[in-house]
């Protein structure tokens, strides 16, 4: 007996569901591109039709995958809030957790991904903003905020929050998707903790 016409498959959502973290594997696999709809629907091994019958559209598709990035890095999200007695080790345990991401190479894929895509798309962005960028953000202004003084400016916790964030990042997708590590390598331990070290110096000022 065919299906009633706008009535959707049982298994629809879990097809979808498989669908969409297939396509999340193939981009943190790819190249630093921005792959086409034609390229996704090859990777999830489906027609156009079918992928365009699950997501609608190229940026839909987008929105998912951040989605599904933003789920898979909660829990370092979740430890990156965690107290800690001190700054530095609130500031130490931060590097070692994003050495941890680094090695686990998702890291720097995952915000080049957001990058690329929510540059290129307003809808996008506000994907990439809402499911991974902020917050991580938020998370470490968590962490941070709470060796600062009471009634320390949102600002201050932002900066203080990008002061740890932005130059990590910026660094891994320097050595590893940019080509840096063959034209211009760095030993990315040993910058972290020099990161890790300037940034304390700077947070302890900003408690004066």
């Amino acid at each position: 007996m065919p299906r009633p016409l706008g009535r959707r498959n049982p298994d629809y959502e879990e097809k979808r569901d498989r669908l969409i973290h297939d396509l999340t594997e193939y981009v943190l696999r790819s190249e630093l591109t921005r792959p086409s709809f034609r390229q996704l629907a090859m990777a999830g091994q489906v027609a156009e039709p079918t992928l365009r019958h699950y997501f609608g559209d190229r940026e839909t598709v987008a929105s998912e995958i951040l989605r599904v990035l933003g789920g898979r890095a909660e829990p370092l999200i979740k430890a990156v809030a965690q107290p800690c007695e001190t700054m530095e080790r609130a500031v130490d345990g931060y590097v070692q957790l994003s050495r941890a991401g680094v090695a686990h190479g998702a890291f720097a894929r995952a915000h080049a991904f957001g990058l690329i895509e929510g540059v290129a798309d307003e809808q996008v962005g506000k994907a990439y903003l809402e499911t991974l960028l902020e917050p991580s953000l938020q998370a470490l202004e968590e962490r941070l905020g709470a060796h600062l003084p009471e009634g320390t400016k949102p600002e201050t916790k932002r900066a203080a929050a990008l002061m740890v964030f932005a130059p990590m990042l910026l660094a891994v997708l320097h050595q590893q998707l940019l080509g840096g590590a063959a034209s211009a390598p760095v030993d990315l331990d040993l910058l972290f903790s020099e990161l890790a070290r300037l940034t304390v110096q700077g947070l302890q000022t900003a408690r004066v």
